[in-house]
């Protein structure tokens, strides 16, 4: 649990730092401002200054948060305030000051076109609003609350899909390749066939240099694919993922050391995860990851909640870690729900995920696991507020979501099931 901790932690740094950060091609984009969900108007654009600082107008941001913003010219100095707070910025100044307290800037104050530019981060230090930056529209949202808005999904920058977490990925009759499986140096050629559920016992599936290790997959009962991934580069070795094929696929997980093929355990019995289109991983190769000193690897699962929605908003992650002197995979959960409730996200990239959706005025927590409704994919949701939501005690993998969608109406998502 505690490197989950650390996880969630390094996943909200990861958050913030974005907001500061400028994407290589948002530089020739118009960057957009929005406070509490309204766009600010500006005569002057936000600009980008080395090494790569976003600049946005004072006056315009802070007027649109409901701030009284006043221009001292004789000391070119801008003067905010609003309810408790009172902030002084003096151009060319390194820093700020609110309240009195000296601040920092990350770069001095700038004028163009004679209005006053602070970077980013001091919208967020100035009156202790939260800011956000999305980087796939060029956007800076600010929220007055303190509440930061999200950029839904921001994670997978922190994982890739099992295919392209593999160092070898085979899906077929007959096909091959090669991986160095123990960590010796010498690449073990491997085999793999498909084979369904009447097929397997007749069937090679898996082979390792010639060896057949069909019968070592215990408790697989088809084959769809096989992956190796390494989800802890500090134990010397690679994983071996077989997946079964059916109307949800199911994952399970090996080690293969000295000739000799072990199933990975959620500490009981063979460890298993079921997807629908996408199984992500997050090994210590990541950049998150290695930013945090973390040395094991996460895997999130479409079918798990909403994890594919924002890490923060999911019923659970699951963490391959040692315990005892053994591997395991081991899930989980976020342990209250109503901590996102008011949230703004934003899609910030192509998710390809399906949900389930019911359009309704009103919710009624845990009341729609039998309700079929329709299906929407993240192409329709741009943008929405997380108004309630529910986990099943008893099974957590379930979550209902209870959203506020751009265009006023309101509805319920739940994980899509095929």
């Amino acid at each position: 649990m505690k490197a989950l901790k650390l996880f969630i932690a390094a996943a909200a740094a990861a958050g913030i730092s974005a907001a500061f950060a400028v994407n290589a091609y948002a530089e020739a984009d118009i960057i957009t401002v929005k406070v509490d969900n309204e766009t600010v108007e500006f005569d002057q654009n936000p600009v980008i200054v080395d090494p790569g600082y976003t600049m946005v107008p004072i006056r315009a941001v802070f007027e649109k948060a409901g701030a009284v913003v006043d221009w001292d010219q004789e000391t070119q100095t801008a003067s905010i305030s609003k309810g408790d707070y009172t902030v002084t910025i003096k151009y060319g100044d390194s820093a700020m000051y609110k309240n009195g307290e000296r601040i920092e800037l990350d770069s001095p104050a700038i004028i163009e076109n004679n209005r006053t530019l602070i970077p980013v981060r001091a919208i967020a230090e100035a009156m202790d609003y939260a800011v956000t930056w999305d980087g796939h529209h060029s956007m800076v949202l600010v929220s007055t609350t303190g509440k930061p808005y999200r950029p839904y999904a921001f994670l997978k920058l922190g994982f890739r899909t099992l295919e392209d977490a593999s160092e070898l990925y085979l899906k077929g009759t007959g096909v091959s390749g090669s991986a160095d499986l123990d960590g010796d140096g010498v690449p073990e050629n491997i085999t793999f066939s498909t084979a369904d559920e009447s097929t397997l016992n007749s069937t090679q599936v898996f082979t390792v240099n010639g060896i057949d290790y069909t019968a070592g997959l215990g408790s697989v009962t088809s084959a769809y694919s096989i992956a190796v991934v390494d989800l802890c580069e500090t134990d010397g070795t690679k994983e071996i993922v077989m997946t079964e094929n059916g109307d949800v696929l199911t994952a399970h997980f090996y080690h293969y050391n000295s000739g000799i093929l072990t199933p990975i355990t959620d500490g009981s019995y063979p460890a298993t995860i079921t997807y629908a289109q996408q199984l992500l991983i997050s090994g210590k190769g990541t950049e998150t990851n290695q930013r945090n000193n973390i040395d094991c690897g996460y895997m999130l699962s479409d079918l798990t909640g909403t994890c594919f929605t924002d890490i923060m908003v999911t019923g659970g992650i699951y963490m391959y870690s040692e315990e005892n002197g053994s591997y395991v995979v081991s899930l989980n959960n976020m342990k209250d729900i109503s901590t996102i409730y008011g949230r703004n996200l934003y899609k910030t990239y192509n998710d390809k995920m399906l949900y389930n959706i019911i359009y309704t005025g009103s919710y009624t927590p845990g009341g729609y696991r039998e309700v079929e409704g329709g299906t929407i994919d993240e192409s329709a949701l741009e943008h929405f507020i997380i108004l309630d939501g529910y986990i099943d005690p008893e099974d957590k993998r379930y979550i209902e979501l209870y959203l506020q969608l751009d265009d006023g109406s309101t509805a319920v998502i739940k994980p899509y099931a095929a």
